[in-house]
């Protein structure tokens, strides 16, 4: 199992600050040529694995609104392409007056939605997948 290095990072500073602790609480200090004892007070730090875990949340809550924004924006490419496609096949088909012009009007119309959905196929495959929710 992989550990995050900021966890990693906490735990040898936790270390380091019990090593610390210990040395200071048993009396020994820093002894100079004159003789006399000098301890170096300490500051304490309190570090929590809940702001890794907070961290990571806040990072996937932020990944995932950021997917579900870029499949919207998707979702609202795709329909204003349908939509142009079809006001477009509208307005051909008002001012048809044969079959071979309807016909060739639904052709377009046809071939526009097919590369709508090509594109928006392409665009989420893309995307890849939603990102994974930290354990």
């Amino acid at each position: 199992m992989r550990v995050p290095l900021s966890r990693t990072m906490a735990a040898l500073s936790v270390g380091a600050a019990l090593l610390f602790v210990g040395s200071a609480a048993s009396g020994s200090g820093v002894e100079h040529d004159s003789g006399v004892t000098t301890t170096v007070p300490f500051a304490t730090t309190t570090t929590t694995i809940a702001s890794d875990k907070t961290t990571s949340h806040e990072t996937y809550r932020e990944a995932l609104l950021a997917y579900f924004s870029a499949r919207k924006q998707i979702a609202v490419t795709f329909k204003t392409a349908v939509s142009s496609a079809r006001s477009t096949y509208e307005e051909a088909t008002a001012s048809a007056t044969t079959g071979a012009e309807r016909s060739t009007a639904r052709a377009a119309y046809d071939l526009a939605i097919a590369q709508a959905a090509a594109t928006r196929s392409a665009a989420l495959t893309s995307l890849g997948n939603p990102p994974v929710r930290p354990t």
